[in-house]
């Protein structure tokens, strides 16, 4: 894997009422491996505001670790058969998130990391949504990135 990448990094929460909530970030980064984890750095911008948000996503076999500070402040941290809680910081206060991943894999070869990760996800200890991670890590270079899969 070159350290020139373009990262896609899908959500979908479904809630409650059965709405389906998804978001898909992609971007330009930096990767690197390091003592057998995998790191890539990217940007994403924030619809209304001139913040952007600073993003680690570290990934293993069983982990996954998003790390965001800017306009949204979070570590999310993915690891089978443990929950784990933390802090997610927004522009209109903190909340405590609770994650207790449900299923999770990661694929990689020479050019293309492939990591989905599919847990239930509660605020302030109320389960609010059943969600789904998808992360896609592809060497800049090597032409095989595309939107469908």
């Amino acid at each position: 894997m070159t350290e020139d990448v373009l990262i896609s990094v899908k959500g979908l929460h479904t809630l409650e009422d059965a709405q389906k909530d998804e978001v898909e970030v992609i971007s330009a980064g930096k990767y690197y491996k390091r003592n057998g984890k995998h790191y890539v750095l990217f940007e994403e911008a924030v619809e209304g505001s001139s913040e952007p948000i600073n993003s680690r996503i570290k990934l293993a076999q069983e982990y996954m670790e998003v790390h965001q500070k800017g306009a949204v402040n979070s570590q999310m941290v993915f690891e089978r058969d443990r929950k784990n809680e933390s802090w997610y910081g927004t522009p209109y206060g903190n909340m405590l998130a609770g994650i207790q991943v449900k299923n999770m894999k990661m694929e990689e070869s020479e050019d293309i990391i492939k990591a989905s990760v599919d847990y239930s996800l509660e605020l302030n200890y109320e389960h609010m949504a059943d969600c789904q991670l998808q992360v896609k890590i592809v060497a800049k270079d090597s032409g095989r990135f595309s939107l469908t899969d």
